[in-house]
């Protein structure tokens, strides 16, 4: 049920002998923002109300045609239509964003769908969770040869729980940090936390020696236990929330492109990327067939203009043919689902999310 325990599995079949290709090992990650809605509500899985991604990863609407096709109508007109379907609930899925990234989607795992709100969480379910997070990294990374002191991936934790990848950490300061070489954080400590699903280091696109790594926890309920202890601060902090809205962006966008390549029949582990601008930042880069794809966040009303520039830098940069934009409540537009022009697409956060 868990990420580590595939390497559990592995681990008792090769003790007995069975060969690879006699069994697979299919992990389960943590809650997705619509497995927990559809959780809270199962009528939305009902065919009227249920938004699949499906017809965004293949098919004549989807978004590898629209990169393929160099013409965004269909993509925006299939998720016009996604839109439409949740139109009548979207106050009541909205009401549940902040709950979700305060609560994450690992600790809903013991709930039994009784608790519908972050608030009704303890300072004890988040230092449970902590624990549980401690047993599994000393528990699975003995496994990993090239670790010698799991101490230092648990500080690796809290130090994205604190930074909230909000901005990247150099090389140089990990290394002095941890006392430890560059290989060892680059080709050691990261691999490591990132084969547990517990964080993913981020390097800026098309950069082929980057002296900083962005670090993402995947879980933002982990974010929350380890730099506040309960959830009371996203709860009432905006910025906070905002950064967590962030946190559960990469995670969602680590999957959203997964499930496009998986469908393209590209199974590699994607990869999700930043990349800086003159104007701005690209939250998120991944790519589809060698096709750049760059995604900008704007989860507060503030950080439109700068996004959109960024992403409008990235797309004449590498002409790539689509862009999106994350919109938060608080920016609007004309229509919750618009063209921007220049092949960009602004749409709701909490849509996206969905999406994933």
């Amino acid at each position: 049920m868990t990420a580590s325990a595939g390497i559990q599995v592995k681990r008792e079949f090769e003790s007995i002998g069975m060969p690879d290709d006699d069994y697979d090992i299919q992990p389960i990650l943590p809650e997705k923002f619509r497995d927990y809605l559809f959780t809270l509500y199962p009528d939305l899985e009902e065919d009227d109300t249920r938004v699949s991604p499906t017809s965004l990863r293949i098919g004549e609407n989807s978004l590898p045609a629209a990169l393929e096709s160099g013409e965004t109508e269909s993509l925006v007109a299939e998720l016009r239509q996604k839109y439409e379907k949740v139109a009548a609930v979207e106050r009541r899925i909205q009401s549940q964003v902040v709950d979700y990234l305060a609560m994450g989607g690992t600790i809903s795992y013991d709930l039994d769908g009784a608790t519908v709100s972050a608030a009704d969480l303890t300072e004890d379910d988040y230092a449970r969770l902590r624990e549980d997070v401690r047993d599994a990294l000393y528990q699975e990374v003995p496994g990993f040869e090239s670790i010698q002191t799991i101490a230092d991936l648990e500080r690796l934790c809290a130090l994205a729980a604190r930074n909230r990848g909000t901005e990247p950490f150099r090389y140089q300061e990990l290394v002095e940090l941890f006392d430890v070489d560059r290989r060892t954080i680059a080709d050691s400590y990261l691999p490591a936390l990132a084969e547990l699903y517990l964080l993913t280091g981020v390097t800026e696109y098309n950069n082929s020696r980057p002296r900083s790594v962005r670090l993402y926890l995947r879980d933002t309920g982990l974010v929350t236990a380890l730099a506040d202890g309960d959830a009371a601060t996203v709860r009432n902090d905006f910025d906070r929330e905002a950064d967590l809205a962030r946190v559960a962006a990469f995670d969602h966008t680590m999957r959203f492109a997964y499930g496009i390549n998986a469908t393209q029949g590209n199974d590699a582990t994607p990869s999700v990327q930043y990349w800086r601008g003159r104007d701005g930042e690209v939250d998120f880069v991944f790519e589809i067939d060698g096709t750049p794809v760059p995604i900008g966040l704007a989860y507060q009303s503030r950080e439109r203009e700068e996004s959109l520039e960024a992403v409008r830098e990235f797309k004449k940069a590498y002409d790539a043919p689509v862009g999106f934009l994350l919109a938060g409540d608080t920016v609007r537009g004309s229509q919750p689902i618009e063209d921007l022009g220049e092949s960009i697409i602004q749409l709701p956060y909490w849509l996206y999310l969905l999406l994933c």
